[in-house]
């Protein structure tokens, strides 16, 4: 049976690299892009936001790669797997920029362009996770690892933000959430965290985020 199909706009963002059950702040100022948004919002359209793999078109000398995407003179092939949410605009500046939030709840694949102008709408399909043969035990031990690993990290760099650190909380998660949402807490570089994204395995995940924050395990 073939897949549903889900129509969602494009915001590539060199670097950034998003996951379900995570929010996701972006100050909106460039004209396309702010169409996009109240689009979305009339629409009820999901945003997927998009790390870039390859420069297509170079930027001019002395331009920083987000000044030319912002002003059309380069353009960024996307990564195929991506995060999308809703959007909610949090306040919009007498000029027109936007401050918004999109609540990430799916991961998707792209499949085909629908539009690419003035920004790109892509129909996607959900990524879903492979079946695994793996015990509950086994998750929670990564799990329970990297926790412990956040608690130790908190309480070298930031001691007065421990009290606020709920263990319990994360460790109540299900291995899928945890897997998602541990990276409201711990970030790596853009390509390691688009490999971990598209991961299809819980246990995949976890094993990778463990390996990082514990160099020389698995």
């Amino acid at each position: 049976m073939a897949k549903t199909l889900i129509d969602v706009a494009l915001f590539p963002i060199p670097g950034m690299v998003a996951f379900p059950g995570t929010t996701v702040p972006l100050h909106v100022f460039e004209p396309r892009y702010r169409q996009m948004v109240t689009d979305a919002v009339e629409h009820d359209r999901m945003i997927a936001v998009c790390h870039t793999k390859k420069e297509i078109r170079s930027a001019k000398d002395g331009q920083t790669m987000q000044d030319a995407l912002n002003n059309n003179q380069a353009t960024y092939q996307p990564f195929e797997v991506f995060s999308a949410g809703t959007c909610e605009i949090i306040d919009t500046t007498a000029d027109g920029r936007v401050y918004i939030h999109i609540l990430m709840s799916k991961r998707l694949q792209l499949v085909r362009e629908v539009q690419t102008i003035p920004y790109r709408i892509v129909a996607c399909s959900e990524l879903e996770d492979e079946s695994e043969l793996v015990s509950d035990d086994e998750l929670m031990a990564y799990q329970k690892l990297i926790t412990d690993s956040v608690v130790e990290l908190i309480g070298k760099h930031d001691p007065a933000k421990l009290s606020e650190f709920n263990s319990d909380q994360w460790l109540a998660l299900t291995p899928t959430e945890f897997s998602f949402k541990i990276f409201q807490l711990v970030r790596f570089d853009a390509d390691t965290m688009q490999s971990i994204l598209e991961a299809t395995s819980n246990l995949e995940r976890l094993q990778m985020v463990n390996s990082l924050i514990h160099p020389g395990t698995t």
